[in-house]
């Protein structure tokens, strides 16, 4: 019975437990097949939840600096002149300083939510639109 108590207690659960740690993406190439570069400047990393209704698209726009992009829940288009690419939750994609005008559509059944992590410098913008 003692036994029994031991093997099924919390602690001994928590014992067995590992951390995890799943690489989700490294490159050093963009969405668009263009390297990136690091902004000259005072740096500043900023983590953005973004939420797009659906059936809702961004202005085109493009990115000074450049980020990663993590689709936690929806689908997503994204629509650089011809190139489609599309994204569903837990895709994660690097966007570019030097990509060029795009816009995002939310196109899945639930409003998109993406994490965005933007690796900029203090004073320059996240997002340039057209």
């Amino acid at each position: 019975m003692v036994l029994l108590i031991a093997l099924i207690s919390p602690k001994y659960a928590l014992a067995e437990e590992k951390i995890e740690v799943v690489p989700l993406i490294q490159t050093s190439k963009g969405l668009s097949g263009e390297s990136f570069n690091y902004l000259e400047g005072e740096p500043e990393l900023r983590l953005l939840r973004v939420k797009i209704p659906v059936g809702l698209k961004t202005p085109i726009h493009k990115h000074p600096s450049p980020m990663l992009i993590h689709v936690t829940r929806g689908k997503l288009k994204h629509v650089r002149g011809r190139v489609i690419n599309t994204f569903r939750a837990g895709d994660v994609f690097v966007e570019s300083n030097k990509g060029g005008e795009h816009y995002v559509k939310s196109i899945g059944k639930k409003p998109a939510i993406l994490h965005v992590d933007v690796i900029s410098v203090v004073g320059v913008p996240t997002t340039i639109n057209k």
